[in-house]
C-alpha cells in the first residue's frame, strides 16, 4: 500500500503523459495505459503547476493566490485530486 499524500509530499508528473491545452482545459493521454483524461480549468492549473516537481504545500500556495478558498478546503480538494492522479499513474509521489 502506498503512503498517503501529505502537505510535504513532492509531486512529479510522469514522463509518459502527453498533454495539450484547449480553451483553458487540459487533455492528456497516458502512453503507458493508452487512456485519455480531461481536466477542468482548476485541475489544469494544478497540472500545469507540476511542470517542475512541487510539494503539496507549494500547490496550495499557488491555488490560494488565484482563488478565494479556505486553506482546509483547498488542501482537502487538492489531496483528493492528487490521489486520483496517482491511482491512474499520472504522477509520482515522494513522501
Amino acid at each position: 500500500m502506498q503512503a498517503p499524500i501529505g502537505k510535504t509530499s513532492l509531486i512529479t508528473k510522469n514522463q509518459d503523459i502527453v498533454d495539450a491545452s484547449i480553451d483553458g482545459e487540459t487533455v492528456m493521454m497516458s502512453l503507458e495505459n493508452g487512456e485519455y483524461y480531461g481536466l477542468d480549468p482548476i485541475a489544469s492549473m494544478i497540472w500545469d503547476s507540476l511542470h517542475t516537481p512541487l510539494t503539496v504545500d507549494g500547490l496550495i500556495d499557488t491555488l490560494m493566490s488565484e482563488y478565494e478558498v479556505s486553506p482546509e478546503t483547498c488542501l482537502k480538494d487538492v489531496l483528493a485530486f492528487l490521489e486520483s492522479l496517482r491511482q491512474h499513474n499520472l504522477i509520482s509521489v515522494e513522501a
